[in-house]
């Protein structure tokens, strides 16, 4: 059956052949025959399966059908199809086509509450970012790529960290001392910024740059964000929770009014 590469990851390929879902793997076989491969992630995907598991069904979670063997010792993971793709890729392709702001809001939602699931199920992502945000039509998100996520009790070690424009500022901190909850909740702020602003974080600059400014204190301006208050006290570690900024923006989506803007 002939497949379509879909997209290449850091250590795997994503394929689909039948347009309603996807394999996730290291290697890509045809017909039952080995047609390309890289470096073994078998560990990462037995990880991403075993979160997948355990998180079951959610409206904001991608749907997994489990690991499926090509031969001895080489497994691909089966996931859902999301039909346009990414969301950072769906911006890079419409970059001067972003839905209306209320969609945008229901979509930074749709990631709050993602991840306030998340972590109700002791899971922590370590890589958000709108490059793991899976858009769906209506524009709804799902959240996937859970081959670096942490299971509490588990006993899995760290194996990655978020990228420069979603990483939490040192402020004093050793880098193994920073706070997990105020890791994702400064990912998550910059997520609904890239959603909300169209672009990312200080987009165009290099990442050295980037982590200087957030050294300093130095943020993209919010000045007319509808939803700058949470992304600014998402980045300021304000929230203690998900669930804090996910109210924030519930009470937003529900009134139908702008928030307030965040001038600090």
């Amino acid at each position: 059956m002939p497949y379509e590469l879909l997209g290449l990851g850091a250590t795997c390929y994503v394929t689909t052949t039948d347009h309603k879902t996807v394999l996730k793997g290291h290697q890509v076989w045809r017909d039952g025959k080995y047609y390309i491969g890289r470096d073994d992630c078998e560990d990462d995907l037995a990880r991403e399966a075993a979160i997948y598991a355990h998180l079951g069904d959610h409206p904001q979670i991608l749907k997994c059908f489990g690991l499926e063997e090509h031969c001895v010792g080489v497994h691909s993971l089966r996931l859902e199809l999301a039909p346009l793709g990414c969301v950072r890729q769906y911006i890079a392709e419409h970059p001067r086509q972003p839905p209306p702001l209320q969609t945008r809001l229901r979509m930074a939602l749709d990631v709050a509450t993602g991840l306030a699931y998340l972590h109700s199920k002791g899971v922590q992502y370590c890589d958000l970012s709108c490059r793991n945000l899976f858009l769906f039509h209506g524009f709804r998100i799902k959240l996937g790529d859970f081959g670096a996520s942490l299971l509490e009790g588990c006993g899995l070690k760290p194996t990655f960290c978020e990228e420069t424009q979603y990483e939490l500022p040192l402020r004093g901190r050793r880098f193994s001392d920073r706070p997990a909850v105020k890791r994702e909740l400064f990912a998550l702020g910059s997520a609904i910024y890239e959603i909300t602003a169209w672009q990312r974080p200080f987009q165009g600059l290099e990442d050295e740059e980037v982590e200087a400014r957030y050294a300093r204190e130095e943020f993209p301006s919010l000045e007319g964000n509808a939803a700058a208050q949470v992304i600014g006290k998402c980045w300021h570690e304000e929230f203690h929770s998900a669930n804090d900024a996910l109210e924030v923006l519930t009470r937003q989506i529900v009134s139908e009014t702008p928030l307030e803007l965040y001038h600090s």
